[in-house]
Order: C-alpha cells, then sequence, then structure tokens
C-alpha cells in the first residue's frame, strides 16, 4: 500500500480494535485538482454525473467510461476555490487522469497532483458526529454534502461514514496528535457494508456503472447531456439488459482474496463460477467484501470464494435498493 505521507512507524501503530470514533488515513486513495476556465464543462462531456448541478455544500459521485461504457474510475467530486477536487483509489484514479488528459489538451482545463499534494482519510464509529465537531467541522446535514473547515473538506458519504481531504502538511499533523487513530480497514470495511465499491486495477475497463449499483447511489444522471459512454448506460437503463449487480458477502477465514478471485455458485453437486470479488477486507479471520454476481442470486443460493481451501460466504443486506 501506498504510504507517502504516512511514515512506517505511524503505519504499523494503527489499530483495528476501535471503539466508537475513529480517523483511517487512507493513503492508497488520492486526489487529483482539476482547473481551469474550461473544467466544469470539460468534465460534464466526460463523466455520469451531472456537474452542473454541484454546489459549494456537495459533493457528486460518480464514474469516468469510456467510450462502451466500461469505467475507468468512480469517484467523489467537490468544488474548492476555483477547483474540482476528483478523489478515488490509486488505481483508478490514475487511469481515469490519463485519459482525462488525453482529451483535456483540446479544452481550457489543467490537471494536477503535485501543487498541493492532498491526502484522504476516512472517519467513521457510532460516535463519528462527535469526532467530526472536535475536528472543527460543521456536521454535514445529508449524505452527498460536504463541510469545508479551516485547512480541508469533510464529505458524507453515508450515516457515520465520512472521507475527509486535506493537504498532506495538516493530514501529518493528526496523525501525530491525540487522535483516535485506525487501520485503513476498519474505514473500508464501513465502505463495503455501505455497498460502495472502487475500482482495483483488474477490474478498471471491465464494468459498466450499473454493474457496481452506481444508479442505486445517485452516480448517474440519465437527465444531463452527453458524455462518453452515454449510450451503453442509458440502454441499460431504458431497455434492459444488464444482468450483474454487486453484493456483499461475508465469511469466517483468514483468507483475503484479491480483486478479481473467482466467486462460485452450488449447482447440485458441482460448482460454477459467476462473479468475482470487487473489493474485499478482513479484519481477525473476518472476511467482508463485495462481489460481482448476477443480479438474480438470492440469500439462498450457495457461494463460495474459490480458493486452495473453498470458504463458504453467506449474503449480507445491501442498504439500498437496486430497483
Amino acid at each position: 500500500m501506498h504510504t507517502s505521507w504516512l511514515t512506517a512507524e505511524q503505519y504499523a501503530q494503527l489499530s483495528t480494535q476501535v471503539h466508537d470514533a475513529y480517523l483511517a488515513p487512507l493513503p492508497a486513495f488520492q486526489v487529483l485538482a482539476i482547473s481551469g476556465p474550461d473544467n466544469r464543462k470539460y468534465l460534464q462531456g466526460q463523466t455520469t454525473c451531472d456537474i452542473e448541478t454541484l454546489t459549494a455544500d456537495t459533493f457528486l459521485r460518480g464514474a469516468h467510461c469510456d467510450a462502451k461504457g466500461k469505467m475507468w474510475a468512480i469517484f467523489q467530486l467537490f468544488a474548492k476555490d476555483d477547483a474540482l477536487l476528483m478523489v478515488a483509489f490509486r488505481d483508478e484514479l490514475q487511469a481515469s487522469a490519463a485519459q482525462l488528459k488525453k482529451f483535456g489538451v483540446f479544452s481550457k482545463v489543467s490537471f494536477d497532483q503535485t501543487t498541493e499534494p492532498y491526502a484522504v482519510l476516512g472517519l467513521g464509529g457510532s460516535q463519528a458526529e462527535q469526532l467530526v465537531t472536535q475536528l472543527g467541522f460543521s456536521l454535514p446535514a445529508a449524505d452527498g454534502q460536504v463541510s469545508h473547515g479551516q485547512h480541508g473538506s469533510l464529505l458524507r458519504l453515508a450515516a457515520a461514514h465520512f472521507m475527509l481531504v486535506l493537504p498532506q502538511t495538516q493530514a501529518q499533523q493528526l496523525m501525530t496528535a491525540d487522535w483516535p487513530l485506525a487501520a485503513p480497514t476498519v474505514w473500508l470495511r464501513a465502505h463495503i457494508l455501505q455497498g460502495l465499491a472502487y475500482l482495483e486495477q483488474p477490474l478498471i475497463g471491465e464494468a459498466v456503472p450499473q454493474m457496481l449499483n452506481l444508479q442505486a447511489i445517485d452516480a448517474i444522471s440519465f437527465t444531463k447531456g452527453c458524455y462518453i459512454g452515454q449510450e451503453t448506460v442509458a440502454r441499460l437503463k431504458y431497455r434492459g439488459g444488464n444482468k450483474r449487480a454487486s453484493y456483499i458477502l461475508h465469511a469466517n477465514t483468514n483468507e483475503l482474496p484479491v480483486a478479481g478471485t473467482a466467486i462460485e455458485l452450488q449447482l447440485e453437486q458441482n460448482w460454477r463460477r459467476i462473479g468475482q470479488v470487487i473489493n474485499a477486507v478482513n479484519i481477525n479471520d473476518q472476511l467482508w467484501l463485495l462481489a460481482l454476481l448476477p443480479n438474480d442470486i438470492t440469500p439462498a443460493d450457495t457461494l463460495r470464494l474459490s480458493a486452495e481451501q473453498p470458504v463458504l460466504l453467506q449474503q449480507l443486506p445491501l442498504p439500498y435498493s437496486l430497483n
């Protein structure tokens, strides 16, 4: 895991044993600043979300797709001064940035990750709202809202599930102060349990937005103008044809599968590959994962993780409706 703004000693001291509220550094998530007078117009033609609805107090979830509707990235986007800040997992952000820069030469837009390098932290726990106040932020009133503090911005992804974006110098100061710090896996587990995905390298360019449930979390606008990949995304909504979705699975095991690992379905005495792992985290031999599966899967179906010692998986409910 990329830990450029953390020391090895700091990273080693992070614990999965947290209570009430926590801050978790997320060094594998990065920030791309998109500037220039055409930045909103340019992104409007590149992404699934409606940039015209973005305000100072909100952020957008969205995806960046290729011409066939397959995703380069899933991201959070918010405004900071005259720039738009795109937050995503490092693999997908690098893939998306390469494509954005390729076509951005025709617009008045620039892309930067170095002028003011940012850090990303996760914030959560049952007492997360109190921690938000202690950090000097006002509490975002609803999911999709952002609160700006003296040095950073706080995005409310879900109830008690936040993302904090701030300059690396301020993040380093947080790491040396007396805050309840946790390992990244603690926040990532909560992210999975919210049914929220990010793209690791094996899944980049492999899935359309509806396969990762982006329509269920308001990450696709079906009323905005044209954007790259729109034809495929719109066809799946209005004509059907998408047969896959993402589901939350759990198991008691010490396995930690990588993205792309096969998920199998039992058919009488046989097993057949029907899906793959999107994201996974294991804490104290408890495995949680998001899996890409047929959208007619039910909790009664018997699933297992393909491994040297196959692991039976339990389906957990999604916190939102796919309909």
